[in-house]
């Protein structure tokens, strides 16, 4: 079994082996379909892995390496000749022939153990330059954090929430509609956050259940939250009291800006996006089972 396997068996509590790269990083599969598609390249094919794939698509092994598979130099072997995918002639990029659509692959589920790697490469992980290609590809890799820079940040964000509770307490706006806000599907609203601020919630709290909804927060459950020490600035300057909507909003701005030259200063991985999302890629209420599916993605090289 390798570590890869490894990975995926353990599900959301496991060490993503990103973080022994050269540049240390995360990996979460969006399903984007870019490591298909995303310029030339080759996937390797190692001894019987076109006749398991010609099996699965009920075809001949002759047939199967006729339409998907040439023979080429591996200039990583001295030029030893190798089978590998190919790619589409029409169109280009280096669309491989076996994806379907945008974004499927015809054969997942017997795809080669190069797609199945992806992106725990050595070409990714032991060189800058090579990483720096594939993280231009796959809008899965996030950089991780080194331990320096998360105690740093952390402790300056939480010198942030905490100038934002004195300020709460002095005006005490008043919480009228009693959770709507966390259902986002009926306040009509998507809350955003950093993903510093993501990192902090998901070291204070790892674990959650899935979402009950969808694009919901995993850490909403049964109409309460479950992870308010840690919770991001847009959940504590979001309140339902018309008097106070205005001053709030100014105040989150604000606080944003500091957070936001947190990351500046320490030069920590900068991002933003949904807080549900950035949880997921953080394996928040993930479950084990949809982690290994999600993890396994088409590879190609960058």
């Amino acid at each position: 079994m390798t570590e890869f396997d490894e990975v995926q068996n353990l599900g959301a509590m496991a060490v993503d082996p990103g973080s022994k790269g050269v540049v240390p990083f995360r990996f979460s599969c969006h399903r984007c379909g870019h490591c298909c598609t995303g310029g030339e390249g080759h996937v390797w094919l190692d001894q019987g892995e076109a006749e398991r794939m010609a099996e699965f698509l009920g075809m001949t092994a002759d047939a199967f390496r006729r339409m998907h598979v040439r023979t080429v130099p591996d200039p990583n072997r001295g030029g030893e000749l190798r089978e590998t995918l190919r790619e589409r002639e029409e169109g280009g990029g280096g669309r491989c022939t076996l994806l379907e659509g945008r974004n499927d692959c015809s054969v997942y589920t017997a795809r080669p153990e190069h797609c199945r790697t992806f992106p725990y490469w050595p070409s990714v992980m032991e060189d800058e330059a090579g990483f720096e290609r594939a993280r231009g590809t796959c809008p899965g890799i996030r950089l991780e954090p080194t331990s320096a820079q998360r105690e740093a940040a952390f402790a300056r964000l939480e010198a942030i929430y905490a100038e934002l509770e004195e300020l709460l307490a002095a005006v005490r706006p008043v919480c009228i509609a009693r959770g709507v806000c966390c259902r986002f599907e009926e306040a009509d609203h998507v809350l955003y956050s950093t993903g510093l601020e993501a990192d902090y919630a998901a070291a204070k709290k790892p674990v959650a259940p899935a979402p009950e909804a969808e694009g919901r927060c995993p850490y909403h459950v049964a109409g309460r939250c479950t992870a308010r020490e840690g919770r991001p600035l847009g959940c504590r300057t979001y309140y339902c009291d018309p008097t106070l909507q205005d001053a709030l909003e100014a105040t989150h701005e604000r606080l944003l800006g500091e957070i936001r030259q947190i990351e500046r200063d320490l030069d920590y991985p900068a991002s933003y996006a949904p807080f549900p999302a950035l949880l997921a890629d953080r394996n928040v209420g993930v479950h084990a089972a949809t982690l290994t599916h999600e993890t396994q993605t088409e590879g190609r090289t960058p």
